[in-house]
């Protein structure tokens, strides 16, 4: 069995390339001709292939490093061996993640699984559904009335999208997504099994384990809004609000089984780590990003710059990159 290649590297990618894009620094009169093959993991990487410092515990793994060159930090620069070009950042993974872009292009645009283009017949539209032109519609989608989807949206297969949501241009909905009551704008992510929409479904009233017998269920009336360049991980969930809107700001990043709950406010560019959970009515403000893993319930509703959000990890406030 041939070993398949999913993300063909780019045709010609030199050292020259690499330092252009990413505006890396390197010693004065270095060759940067050579062309680059692949990337590699530090202590993985050989001759031919890009790597990067991702931390000061590695370390002593730079001072072996085979690779053609190692994207380092100022302070880590004499650690670098002789036969390796430093590319010298104050960012080193932001370094790699911009020379993968350049070197891996194909993997920057989501395609479609089924390698559809255009609008499978095995989808089912309702005729009042507003598509524009270049929408990718795999089998099993359904799409309700009223729905809109923007110009170069990708719909993955088995989706469901609800009656007048709305979604924008350049969007990827992965598999089995299902979106209702929501407002998407564009170039927005969604990987597969992402719950959105629904209503809340939480037994947990007044600190005690199960609701009491006979409480009446209160339906949720708001809305999902998910601004322009938002991405959210496989099988996560983002709840509709009570009363409001539950509002994902612009260039968010949520993680794999994250559950948002109702009329919580995301704000701009924040991260939010796999298997976290955000409570009703909390409020993050912008550029928040947790340090590490928090795994556990964010409890705080409201964060300020050097607030926490979990209970396992504090939450900091990062620049705005623009």
């Amino acid at each position: 069995m041939s070993e398949p290649v999913f993300f063909p590297r780019a045709a010609r990618t030199s050292l020259a390339d690499i330092v252009a894009c990413t505006g890396a620094t390197v010693v004065e009169g270095a060759d940067l001709s050579a062309v680059i093959q692949g990337v590699a993991p530090l202590d993985e990487a050989g001759p031919g292939e890009l790597t990067f410092l991702d931390s000061p515990e590695n370390a002593m793994l730079l001072e072996t490093s085979r690779a053609a060159a190692c994207f380092v930090t100022p302070g880590d620069l004499p650690r670098v061996p002789k036969t390796t070009l430093a590319l010298v950042t104050e960012e080193p993974s932001r370094g790699f993640a911009l020379a993968m872009r350049r070197l891996f292009p194909q993997a920057i645009r989501p395609k479609s699984l089924f390698g559809t283009a255009g609008i499978n017949p095995g989808a089912a539209i309702h005729s009042e559904a507003r598509l524009e032109q270049d929408v990718i519609v795999d089998p099993g989608v359904v799409i309700g009335p009223r729905a809109e989807i923007g110009s170069g949206s990708i719909v993955g297969a088995n989706s469901v999208i609800g009656s007048d949501a709305r979604i924008g241009r350049d969007c990827l909905i992965g598999p089995q997504v299902t979106i209702t009551h929501a407002l998407i704008g564009d170039r927005v992510i969604l990987h597969p099994g992402v719950r959105i929409g629904q209503p809340r479904v939480d037994f947990g009233h007044a600190g005690i384990a199960l609701a009491p017998h006979g409480l009446p269920w209160t339906p949720g009336i708001g809305r999902v809004i998910i601004q322009d360049g938002v991405e959210i991980g496989a099988n996560s969930t983002i709840d509709r609000g009570a009363v409001g809107d539950t509002v994902i700001g612009e260039e968010a990043r949520i993680g794999n089984l994250v559950r948002v709950a109702e009329n919580v406010t995301i704000g701009r560019r924040c991260t939010i780590l796999a298997q976290a959970e955000i409570p009703a009515g909390a409020r993050l403000e912008d550029c928040f990003a947790a340090p590490r893993a928090w795994g556990g319930l964010a409890t705080q509703r409201h964060t300020a710059a050097g607030g926490a959000a979990g209970e396992a990890g504090a939450m900091e406030r990062q620049p705005l990159r623009t």
